[in-house]
C-alpha cells in the first residue's frame, strides 16, 4: 500500500483483519515511571483536572484505569440536548445487520460477538483507544532520553526548558486521553477489568500494533478537518463546492418531495461531517464507512454532544517536525464547533444515518435508491475502481445526480498481496460515461486533505471535482 496517501498519516486507507506482532506494550522503560513519580505539583494538579483517568505503574505492568461513572455522565443528560437521536435515529449495517442506535449499545459489537475474527478485529482498534496514554508517554520517555544525550554542553544552548516541553506534552496527552476515554467507554468490557488497591478500575495490560497507534493518532487529526473551526477553510474548498452543486441541482424540488426523502448516500462518510451537512439542506442523508476508528468517533459526536466547543484536543503534539513555532504543536482545539442537535432542529426533512461496512458489499442490493451519491475523496480507495462505478450506477435512480471530489491517489498500489487497478482520469472518465452517465462539470480544484496550514510542508492535490447524471 502506498504510504503517500491522503493524510500524512495514513488515515484513509482500509483497516485490515490481520493480525501481525509487534513489541508488547508493557515493556514500558523504567524511565518512564520514574518520570512519572518525579512530576511537580502543578503538573499533577492539571492531571486531576483532566478527568482524574490515571496511569498505575506496579514493576513493569502497566494497567491503565477506567473511570466508572463515563457513560453515567451521559445517561444523567436531559436526552432533548443530550445527542441527536430523534434526527439520527437508525444507523444500520446492511451487510452484517447489526445496529449502531446507541440505545442498542455498543457499534459493532453484536455482529462481532457472532463472528470471531471480526471481534479481534474490533478490539484490536478498541485497545488503540484505551492504550493512547501508554503508547504516547512512550514517546516521551524516548525523547527525554534523546535530549539528556546530547549532554549540558549542548542543552544550555537551546532556547527552551526541554523538560518543560515534556511536562507540556504529558498535559496534552492526558487532555486527548480523557477524551478518547470517553468515546471508547461502551466497550471496557472487553476487557479483563478489576480493582487495584485504592479500590480503582484497572484495565489488563494491552497489545496495541504499530499500524494501530499511527492510525489512532490520524484519526485525532482528523477532528480539526471536520469538527473545529481550524478546518473551516479546508472545508469550505471541499464541501461547499459539493453542497452548492447539490443544491442548484435539487433546486426546483418541491417541499413534498423532500418531506417525502430525496436519499443522498455519502460512501467513506469519515468523521461524517459531510454527511451532517447535507442532512442540514433538508436531505435523507445517509454516511457508509468501513473503519472502526471513524464509526466509532463519528457516533460519539452525533450521539453525546449537546454543546457547542464542548470538547479541547490538542492533536498535533505527536510530531514537532516542519514547523516553525513549538506553539503549533501545542495548538488546541474545540470539538464541535457547532451544536449538532440545535441546527439540525432548523431542518423540518433532514435525516441522518449511518451503515458500516464495505461499500459495494453493503449497497448491491439497493438498486435505483439514491437520488444523488457524493464521492469526497472515496473512489481511489478501491481495489477496483471499476466496481465502485458499477455500484454508483446500480445504487442510483435514473436522473439521479453522482458528484464526485479528490484525486485518484489509488491506496493499494504498494500492496503486493492487494488488487489494485490504477487507471487515469482520462480512463476513468471513459469507463464512466460507458455505463450511462453524462458529466454535467468537471473541474480541477487544488486542495488539501487534512494539512497543518502552519506546517513548513504543505500537499496540494489537484482534485478531480465532476458531477454527472445518470442517463440510463
Amino acid at each position: 500500500m502506498s504510504s503517500d496517501i491522503k493524510s500524512d498519516n495514513n488515515i484513509k486507507e482500509n483497516e485490515k483483519k490481520t493480525i501481525e506482532k509487534t513489541e508488547d506494550n508493557k515493556d514500558i522503560p523504567t524511565e518512564l515511571n520514574k518520570k512519572e513519580n518525579s512530576d511537580d505539583s502543578k503538573v499533577k494538579e492539571e492531571k486531576e483536572k483532566l478527568n482524574n483517568e490515571n496511569i498505575h505503574s506496579k514493576n513493569d505492568e502497566i494497567k491503565t484505569e477506567i473511570k466508572e461513572n463515563i457513560s453515567q455522565e451521559n445517561a444523567d443528560k436531559n436526552p432533548k440536548e443530550s445527542n441527536i437521536n430523534d434526527i439520527m435515529n437508525k444507523m444500520i449495517n446492511k451487510e452484517q445487520d447489526w445496529e449502531m442506535h446507541p440505545t442498542d449499545g455498543p457499534i459493532g459489537m453484536s455482529s462481532a460477538e457472532k463472528d470471531p475474527e471480526e471481534y479481534n478485529h474490533l478490539r484490536s482498534i478498541v485497545s488503540a483507544f484505551f492504550n493512547y496514554q501508554i503508547d504516547s508517554l512512550r514517546d516521551v520517555t524516548r525523547m527525554e532520553r534523546d535530549f539528556k544525550s546530547i549532554g549540558e554542553k549542548y542543552l544550555k544552548r537551546m532556547s527552551f526548558n526541554y523538560t518543560e516541553r515534556l511536562d507540556k506534552l504529558k498535559l496534552a496527552i492526558w487532555q486527548n486521553y480523557s477524551f478518547l476515554l470517553k468515546v471508547a467507554d461502551p466497550y471496557k468490557n472487553m476487557f479483563k477489568l478489576y480493582k487495584g488497591e485504592k479500590g480503582e478500575i484497572l484495565m489488563e495490560p494491552l497489545l496495541v500494533e504499530v499500524k494501530d497507534i499511527v492510525k489512532m493518532r490520524s484519526t485525532l487529526r482528523l477532528f480539526i478537518r471536520d469538527w473545529a473551526i481550524d478546518g473551516l477553510e479546508e472545508r469550505n474548498t471541499t464541501y461547499k463546492p459539493i453542497l452548492e452543486e447539490l443544491k442548484n441541482y435539487f433546486s426546483n424540488r418541491t417541499k413534498k418531495e423532500f418531506e417525502e426523502g430525496l436519499n443522498v448516500l455519502v460512501p467513506g462518510a469519515g468523521l461524517g461531517r459531510l454527511m451532517y451537512e447535507i442532512a442540514k439542506l433538508g436531505f435523507k442523508s445517509q454516511g457508509n464507512e468501513f473503519s472502526y476508528y471513524m464509526l466509532l468517533c463519528s457516533n460519539f459526536i452525533f450521539n453525546n454532544t449537546t454543546k457547542k466547543d464542548e470538547f479541547t484536543l490538542q492533536p498535533l503534539i505527536h510530531s514537532f517536525s516542519n514547523i516553525f513555532k513549538e506553539e503549533t504543536a501545542f495548538k488546541k482545539i474545540l470539538i464541535p464547533d457547532e451544536n449538532l442537535a440545535e441546527e439540525l432542529s432548523k431542518t423540518d426533512t433532514g435525516e441522518m444515518s449511518m451503515v458500516a461496512g464495505e461499500f459495494c458489499r453493503v449497497y448491491k442490493d439497493k438498486i435505483n435508491f439514491f437520488d444523488s451519491i457524493v464521492t469526497c475523496y472515496f473512489i481511489d480507495t478501491a481495489n477496483n475502481i471499476i466496481e465502485y462505478i458499477e455500484t454508483i450506477h446500480n445504487i442510483l435512480k435514473v436522473g439521479g445526480l453522482w458528484i464526485n471530489f479528490g484525486p485518484l491517489l489509488y491506496h493499494y498500489t504498494e500492496n503486493e498481496n492487494e488488487v489494485s487497478i490504477e487507471l487515469s482520469w482520462e480512463e476513468v472518465k471513459h469507463i464512466i460515461t460507458g455505463f450511462g452517465f453524462e458529466f454535467k462539470k468537471i473541474e480541477n480544484v487544488k486542495a488539501t486533505y487534512s494539512s497543518n496550514k502552519e506546517s513548513m510542508t504543505q500537499r496540494i492535490y489537484n482534485c478531480i471535482f465532476f458531477s454527472a447524471v445518470k442517463m440510463k
